[in-house]
């Protein structure tokens, strides 16, 4: 065998391997439910306050703090594992270059701790199975104050993004150091933000003078927010709903509030349809009250937080 067909030969090799290792790590995802794609950048820098990135020259790009894509999220897992027989081809082409001529830098964004592949997927992916440690790239890098981690999910980047805006626009850490906002699925943030603008609205009609902003997430956080936590205490009503937190169950409350109200009465503000949700069922039978608000809300499964836009009456 010829010294190319040798190239050519070990290059199907790691490809076959790396399309069964993906093919394994798409059955894990789907039996544990974690996401195994790569992470989309347009997603994420949509969500950035920095728009520009800074271009920081050329560099050595360590492999395993790869973990996004500009345009090819889809198409590898997290490890960059092909997840298409089609690229079979390309992928011997960019291995014997690689043996033969070696490659042209990569082109990655930095945003925090994890690089995003701009242009060079493939290379990257073929690098990995070579047991490459670092690859050469132009870097553009975001100015950004994140920790973020090549294993965290879009979920926990968006979160992380979303809690870091709220904090931002409203400076609640400095009112309270010690709150206790956070959240497990993103844009929830984005309903608070609501909650403050249309508390804002009404505070400011009532005295005939615009209300200043850093005032009216004082009375939000101090007339709203704190009560209805101290009643989800009281009544425990987070037993029921294993791996959320009470700001997730305030959220829920609130954008669910028309029809929770419809089926138990209407109620002024949300500390009393909480209070009337607790003095139903009272600390003894929050199960019974979990069970009765997810049949209500057409959620079977404990975790009321994502339910459809269409839910089912009682009757269903």
């Amino acid at each position: 065998m010829t010294e190319l067909g040798l190239v050519r030969h070990s290059a199907l090799q790691h490809f076959e391997r790396a399309r069964r290792r993906a093919r394994r790590e798409q059955l894990s995802a789907k039996l544990s439910g974690r996401e195994r794609h790569l992470l989309p950048f347009d997603a994420i820098r949509a969500q950035l306050l920095q728009k520009n990135p800074m271009y920081a020259g050329l560099h050595p790009v360590p492999l395993d703090r790869i973990a996004g894509s500009v345009g090819r999220y889809a198409e590898f897992t997290r490890r960059f594992l092909p997840l298409n027989d089609s690229f079979r081809e390309r992928w011997v082409r960019i291995e014997a270059l690689c043996v033969t001529e070696g490659w042209p830098p990569i082109e990655v964004y930095e945003i925090g701790d994890v690089f995003f592949v701009k242009d060079g997927n493939h290379r990257v992916a073929v690098a990995r199975q070579m047991g490459i440690e670092s690859i050469e790239g132009r870097v553009w890098t975001f100015p950004e104050e994140l920790t973020l981690d090549p294993v965290d999910s879009l979920d926990d980047v968006l979160i992380q993004l979303g809690e870091r805006r709220f904090m931002q626009e409203t400076g609640l850490e400095r009112l309270d150091p010690q709150h206790t906002i956070r959240f497990t699925t993103p844009g929830r943030y984005t309903e608070l933000l609501v909650q403050i603008a249309d508390l804002r609205e009404k505070l400011t009609h009532i005295d005939g003078e615009e209300m200043p902003y850093d005032e009216a997430v004082a009375a939000w956080y101090e007339m709203i927010y704190l009560p209805t936590l101290q009643i989800i205490h009281d009544a425990q009503l987070l037993k029921q709903f294993p791996g959320r937190t009470e700001a997730d169950l305030f959220v829920w409350l609130s954008v669910h509030r028309e029809r929770l109200s419809g089926h138990y009465g209407r109620y002024d503000n949300l500390m009393q349809l909480a209070a009337a949700l607790a003095d139903r069922y009272g600390q003894g039978s929050v199960r019974r009250l979990a069970r009765q608000v997810k049949r209500l809300l057409g959620q079977d499964a404990p975790a009321p937080l994502t339910i459809p836009a269409n839910v089912a009456s009682d009757e269903d």
